[in-house]
């Protein structure tokens, strides 16, 4: 299997200010458990990048290792180099037990004038831990922290939940994807965050809102695999869109850089475990899969949810991305959930006006001599072209206004037949003019 990836291209860079306002904070989910060889000027560069695409922090998801919480340590330190970039600790309780003397380990992060505070107490998550709500009271009692406790327990029905379990003063979850077994291109139901978002706001408590950009994962290690990809290739925009809707009181973006299961937006650096099986050739070949265009795409939906208003637009914006195989090119096990793939390459265009110079933007996508065009009429639009039978060459193309091709890429599609099942390219492209 070959894991889904995104290549991207930035043809023109210009510098966008985003101004970010009071209390609503986008955070990205970062594995800890990757960041054995990391030091602090590793995890210097990591935010400085974060911070260029608008997040104020990051949850660092911490397991069992011993050397786990020096990483963290090395983090903070990173974070207080960098002004106000804010850390909180997410326990994930897969690696974890619940166990005060292991989570005790990380206790010392909540000191830090960098880590992340909630009406001056300080912000601890989870990664599952359900079921445990006895224990979960014990150890706000025993830390002598005041934490404000806001766990992911996304296996609990998600009406009323906080009135619930009221050990928890916030709820995050993440159930950011489609359900299994949805069908292609079938819409993110988001019924579960206005839940959640209903029972934070009755209970007087905060919702933390989960935004992923896909899920695939074919890797394994000892007496343990994973092999599956959600339904994912239209996620993204329409995933932001909904949070703009929806305000809730925080995001985390999920992930930084799990790249186990292809949901990294950061570039792919020492941090890639290479120890995992599966891991390498889903990650660098037949090439490096860069996610990090789907980074400076979140930029804009960023700001306008942290200001509740569309931000301006100074450059337009079209970032593409798609798998190079047909999701039946599969040699060996196929992933579970495979039908709900969509075998389409995705176009997402944000632009400053859908009358440009009183004429229109038309996009023009050639896929081995299969053609397709079409119109942006939307400031933030998403198509979705599908596959054609005979795979090859990609061509996106903008005819601008005045019915002149402004630019073109073209792409080499490159088939495989070796059982490796997508590789996602992403390639974003900003006009000015």
């Amino acid at each position: 299997m070959k894991v889904l990836t995104i290549r991207w291209f930035l043809s023109t860079i210009l510098t966008q200010s985003y101004v970010h306002s009071s209390n609503k904070k986008v955070f990205a989910h970062y594995m800890v458990g990757f960041s054995f060889q990391s030091d602090q000027n590793y995890f210097d560069s990591q935010i400085k990048r974060a911070i260029s695409g608008g997040f104020d922090g990051f949850a660092l998801n911490v397991g069992k290792d011993q050397w786990q919480p020096d990483r963290a340590a090395k983090a903070l330190a990173a974070a207080k180099n960098n002004g106000n970039f804010l850390i909180f600790v997410s326990f994930d309780m897969s690696s974890l037990t619940f166990d005060n003397n292991l989570l005790s380990r990380f206790h010392f992060a909540a000191l830090h004038p960098n880590y992340f505070r909630v009406d001056n107490r300080p912000f601890f998550s989870t990664f599952a831990g359900e079921n445990q709500d006895q224990f979960w009271t014990s150890w706000k009692s025993r830390s002598g922290l005041n934490p404000y406790f806001c766990p992911s327990w996304p296996n609990y029905p998600t009406k009323n939940l906080l009135q619930l379990h009221p050990v928890a003063d916030c709820i995050f979850t993440w159930n950011a994807w489609p359900a299994p077994n949805s069908s292609p291109g079938f819409p993110f139901d988001n019924s579960g965050d206005k839940n959640l978002l209903a029972s934070a706001k009755s209970t007087g408590k905060t919702y933390m809102a989960p935004v992923a950009p896909w899920f695939y994962t074919n890797v394994w290690g000892p007496e343990w695999s994973k092999n599956w990809i959600f339904s994912s290739e239209l996620l993204l925009p329409q995933r932001w869109m909904q949070i703009v809707e929806m305000q809730p009181d925080f995001v985390e973006f999920v992930t930084w850089n799990d790249y186990s299961e292809s949901s990294y937006i950061c570039k792919i650096g020492s941090d890639l475990p290479t120890d995992m099986g599966g891991i390498t050739s889903m990650i660098n070949t037949p090439q490096p899969m860069k996610h990090d265009a789907w980074l400076d795409l979140s930029k804009h939906y960023i700001q306008w949810y942290k200001q509740n208003i569309r931000p301006a637009v100074n450059i337009e914006q079209f970032y593409w991305w798609y798998r190079i195989h047909l999701k039946n090119n599969v040699v060996g096990s196929p992933p579970q959930y495979r039908n709900d793939a969509n075998d389409c390459v995705v176009i997402h265009s944000i632009v400053k006006s859908v009358r440009p110079l009183n004429g229109q933007y038309k996009m023009i996508i050639d896929l081995n001599g299969t053609k397709t065009s079409y119109l942006i009429t939307k400031l933030e639009q998403t198509e979705c072209v599908p596959f054609p039978k005979n795979p090859g060459y990609v061509t996106i193309s903008l005819e601008g206004p005045d019915n002149t091709i402004w630019w073109a890429e073209v792409i080499a599609f490159r088939a495989h037949n070796d059982g490796l099942l997508t590789v996602l390219k992403e390639k974003s492209r900003r006009q000015s003019r």
